[in-house]
């Protein structure tokens, strides 16, 4: 009795060892908590160079800056292409530890590829064992949504992003009336009604204008106009919805654009016309696609290929991928192929014959300045006109989950890289301190279960000492009263 008591007591003085910590069991849905952070939108501009708005009017990009945190540039992860770095983005891990290696699935042994559309559904390509910042969220009691962001489709331990959609596989990607109703979809629902807390969402421009017409065309410059537009919409949205005090919001970018060179200017790179390399020893290929490709040679076939494309044009480089320079992140993953190739700036990769025709590109050594992306941080959490030096976006990561104030996952960013864009705070809500809170609650009340559990048993110890005394002092009463009576009765 005294022990379910004890234990009653304890139960009834310790919740917390009676309830789990919010988050702490990985794949089980937690419920949605009441964050005291503050909202986050992540946002993507697909090709917006770092230096768009210097040759162009930009109000809007420009207030953003005053009112919050701009950076000189970031450096995207190479391969500098869209799904592997957005990915980056999600995750803060470099493209060989994350494995979305390339826009294209592909497979080996069937020759299959799957364009960049097709490779969104190929669920295995994308859940890889790094999870996205949505899946992350979502097991630790926020609400998460996604609209076209590469990634989106894919179901990651059996888990997706729980609010999403997916752009239909022929979208009109420079469309500004779809824009702002995904705009009003993603603030005016997902935000204000639904009461979401992390929201990424993604537009495939100016990308696609910098491929058709080239990154100093007129027609690039019109849309980054309307892209600023969009801006200034996405901040009178927010403002409208009352969510100005509530709401993070980041823009930046895949990756940057480049001229490409051609039409009599430069000797192109053909693969074909190299002396000494033959397709007929290459079990698989990825090239024809812009200034990147990597090569499967047949078996016994790598040093002769290797050797052959060593040295075949001035403007291209071919690595074994152990061998890949170590800065660039970019040979340690299964998925990646025995030879990898790139062009320098301005040259793409062509197989037997020229095929592509794009007058921009991308793809090329993320050190070049052409392939660095624009940044810009607005919010209540960010400081007011700050301008900030240049840094990679895997750093880009842990911002956002300190930010929401939840745990991240093994990445390879840091969060000193960006402390300084933003306000100081005692308690800025976030993992480590909420982490810091919860020990402390568990320390007091369980020591508080202990000290009422022996209160409880020393209480009920004395109490039945106590009784036991009064009984032996009743009998030991009732005994002599029976012997003066006997005395009485013989006498």
């Amino acid at each position: 009795m005294l022990l379910r008591l004890g234990l009653l007591s304890l139960l009834t003085l310790s919740p917390s060892l009676a309830a789990p910590h919010q988050g702490s069991f990985p794949g089980v849905d937690s419920p949605h908590r009441s964050s005291r952070n503050n909202k986050l939108l992540l946002i993507s501009f697909d090709g917006f160079r770092w230096d768009y708005d210097r040759d162009v009017d930009t109000p809007h990009l420009d207030a953003m800056g005053r009112d919050g945190v701009r950076a000189a540039y970031v450096t995207p992860p190479y391969l500098t292409i869209t799904s592997p770095t957005h990915f980056t983005l999600l995750t803060g891990r470099y493209i060989e530890n994350h494995g979305v290696i390339h826009n294209i699935w592909f497979n080996t042994t069937t020759q299959e590829k799957k364009q960049y559309y097709m490779t969104q559904f190929v669920d295995s390509y994308w859940d890889n064992g790094s999870l996205p910042i949505w899946i992350t969220a979502q097991r630790q009691g926020l609400k998460a949504g996604s609209l076209h962001f590469p990634g989106t489709a894919a179901t990651y331990k059996g888990e997706r992003v729980k609010v999403s959609q997916v752009e239909p596989r022929f979208y009109e990607h420079n469309n500004e009336t779809d824009w702002r109703i995904n705009i009003d979809k993603v603030i005016g629902q997902w935000f204000s009604k639904e009461d979401l807390d992390f929201v990424s969402l993604y537009f495939g421009e100016p990308d696609g204008t910098g491929h058709k017409y080239g990154p100093e065309s007129p027609e690039r410059q019109e849309m980054v106009q309307q892209v600023d537009r969009t801006v200034g919409y996405i901040r009178d949205t927010t403002r409208n919805h009352g969510l100005s005090d509530r709401l993070n919001i980041i823009i930046t970018a895949d990756h940057g654009m480049t001229t490409v060179l051609r039409n009599g200017l430069v000797d192109e790179i053909i693969l074909s016309e190299i002396p000494g390399f033959d397709f007929r020893d290459i079990k698989f290929q990825l090239v024809d696609y812009g200034p990147t490709g990597m090569l499967l040679p047949r078996e016994g076939m790598l040093e002769k290929v290797y050797q052959a494309l060593k040295g075949g044009h001035p403007h291209l480089h071919v690595y074994k991928k152990e061998d890949m320079p170590g800065r660039l992140h970019y040979s340690n993953h299964p998925r990646l192929l025995p030879l990898i190739l790139f062009a320098d700036q301005g040259y793409v990769i062509n197989g037997f014959f020229p095929v592509q025709f794009n007058k921009g590109e991308h793809g090329y050594d993320n050190q070049m300045m052409d392939m660095k992306p624009f940044f810009r941080a607005a919010g209540p959490d960010f400081q007011k006109n700050l301008a900030v030096g240049p840094f990679e976006t895997v750093n880009v990561y842990p911002l956002m989950c300190h930010l929401l104030g939840i745990k991240p996952e093994v990445n390879d960013g840091s969060l000193e890289v960006t402390r300084q864009m933003l306000v100081p705070k005692k308690d800025q809500g976030s993992y480590e301190n909420r982490d810091i809170q919860w020990e402390v609650f568990i320390g007091l009340t369980s020591v508080a279960g202990i000290l009422a559990l022996v209160f409880v048993v020393t209480t009920a110890h004395a109490m039945l000492k106590r009784t036991h005394m009064d009984r032996r002092s009743e009998v030991t009463h009732e005994d002599l009263n029976e012997k003066e009576s006997d005395k009485q009765t013989s006498f």
